[in-house]
């Protein structure tokens, strides 16, 4: 038996309007028996197909943390795994929504909300971009997309010599 990896989780369509960014790869694993390889490196090949991500392992000190059950999908949705700004992230989740995926900021103009989920995306300021990326308000109620989204905000901010964390005020 042979066993193929494959890594992947670059998006070819970027939307224009979000940084380019490098995100955590996920790893497809083909088994493939050997009556199935060919000498032709062009031949597709019968396979069972796994996709996994491996594990992710924090710093001791963000065990306790506030909202540190969102780490793993923050660093899968892009974040570093970084001590000191899964930190930040952290103090970011509890102000905004308590750690809360479904957190809304009622809106004073007959919206659902203002801000949308754990890090509380505000839809006044973001709600273009949100549109472009295909995005409806209610889908940053789900963690991995509201992170994913934050990311894009905080890491464009850097790219373009900014504080990435000034949207939540704390540059």
């Amino acid at each position: 038996m042979m066993c193929w990896i494959v890594a992947t989780g670059w998006n070819a369509d970027p939307v224009q309007s979000s940084p380019t960014v490098q995100t955590s790869p996920r790893v497809t694993f083909q088994i493939v028996h050997h009556s199935q390889v060919a000498n032709d490196i062009g031949q597709t090949y019968p396979a069972t197909t796994t996709t996994t991500v491996a594990p992710i392992v924090f710093a001791e000190e963000l065990r306790d943390l506030p909202c540190a059950q969102w780490f793993a999908t923050a660093v899968q949705a892009g974040w570093p795994n970084d001590p000191i700004v899964l930190k930040t992230l952290s103090k970011i989740m509890m102000r905004e929504s308590a750690c809360q995926p479904d957190a809304c900021s009622k809106s004073d103009s007959g919206r659902q909300c203002r801000d949308y989920g754990l890090i509380q995306g505000n839809w006044y300021a973001h709600h273009v971009w949100w549109e472009q990326m295909g995005l409806e308000p209610t889908d940053m109620f789900d963690p991995y997309t509201n992170l994913n989204w934050a990311w894009l905000l905080y890491s464009g901010r850097e790219a373009k010599g900014q504080c990435g964390w000034q949207p939540w005020s704390l540059c």
